[in-house]
């Protein structure tokens, strides 16, 4: 499959079903310019080679699924909180020390992963959050 045949797939996937999927394309860093996509409920960018995220990824208020396993992150954006209706959170495989405070704002995920960031560090607050999560039902991968 040519490039230009693998980007109107990528269209056309999109327009069809608010999905981007960027997964496995070495990506090592996102245009902000993603984040204005706001009809976008599933986001895909796991297998990359992301450092880090735009704050813009705030923008995103209809994202549902975000996967950012297998990439190099070091830490995620203030602006995830603000992603309130995010049900599915995979974070595995990167190389996360500590998550901001404003995690705990997402109270509607039904999935998380955290595994394999093996210097993570979790505040009072965000274990309360996690304790919670799991009581609503929440499949946490820890």
């Amino acid at each position: 499959m040519s490039v230009y045949e693998i980007y109107n797939h990528k269209l056309f996937e999109f327009i069809t079903t608010n999905r981007c999927d960027l997964s496995n394309t070495s990506l090592i860093s996102i245009d902000e310019k993603l984040c204005d996509l706001h009809t976008i409920e599933v986001l895909d960018l796991s297998e990359n080679k992301l450092t880090r995220l735009p704050e813009a990824i705030g923008k995103l208020k209809n994202l549902k699924s975000l996967s950012l396993s297998d990439n190099h992150l070091e830490s995620l954006p203030n602006s995830i909180g603000n992603l309130k209706k995010l049900e599915s959170l995979f974070l595995s495989n990167n190389k996360l020390t500590n998550l901001p405070d404003t995690i705990t704002q997402l109270i509607n995920l039904k999935w998380l992963s955290l595994t394999q960031n093996e210097e993570l560090k979790l505040d009072d607050l965000q274990k309360k959050w996690i304790n919670k999560l799991e009581i609503k039902g929440c499949k946490i991968i820890w």
